[in-house]
């Protein structure tokens, strides 16, 4: 007997305000919804920390804004992709009121967790910059480190005690890693 195949047309960004989408935890990639495990205790200490250092920085600078794991950002349309990094800064816009940011934000900072493998991350650092990101963090809090890559290719690795000083977009801020990966 033939098996019927259905077909079903990729998820938009307007369909996970669908009420039986999950709130929490989930991303669009190319149409495909992607459902993430919970992170951990650590690994969401560390991504508030990120944010603290964000909300700084945006006081000092009101023409950019930040936003946490619950702002998505529209990287791609037809089919769809919506990523929802654990921290990200950007350039103040016009809002549409949209649910999901449909713009690329200037830094995604992505924060591992047991979950994530290097090569999740990879991919989404290329849909990042694909989509007009120009820096991605990849924070390993087991390492107590993180990668800043550029888009040009270019990747800083700061390890132990150090206190970087930002690029870009980021100029002026002082990223100091034991303040980062302080627990609570």
């Amino acid at each position: 007997m033939p098996i019927e195949l259905q077909c079903t047309d990729p998820m938009t960004a307007e369909d996970l305000a669908d009420p039986d989408v999950p709130e929490k935890l989930v991303e669009l990639v190319e149409g495909e919804l992607v459902t993430m495990a919970p992170a951990g205790t650590f690994h969401n200490t560390v991504a508030m920390n990120i944010l603290f250092l964000f909300r700084q920085f945006c006081r000092e600078h009101p023409e950019f804004s930040y936003g946490g794991d619950n702002d998505g950002f529209i990287i791609q349309r037809n089919p769809d992709t919506v990523l929802s990094p654990d921290a990200s800064l950007f350039r103040r816009r016009s809002l549409s009121g949209a649910p999901w940011l449909e713009f690329a934000p200037e830094i995604a900072v992505e924060v591992l967790s047991p979950s994530n493998s290097r090569t999740e991350m990879a991919f989404k650092r290329h849909r990042y910059f694909d989509a007009g990101t120009e820096q991605f963090w990849l924070v390993d809090p087991e390492k107590r480190q993180i990668e800043f890559h550029e888009r040009d290719g270019r990747v800083l690795v700061a390890t132990g005690e150090e206190v970087i000083e930002g690029t870009g977009i980021a100029s002026g801020m002082h990223i100091s890693l034991t303040e980062l990966f302080r627990d609570r």
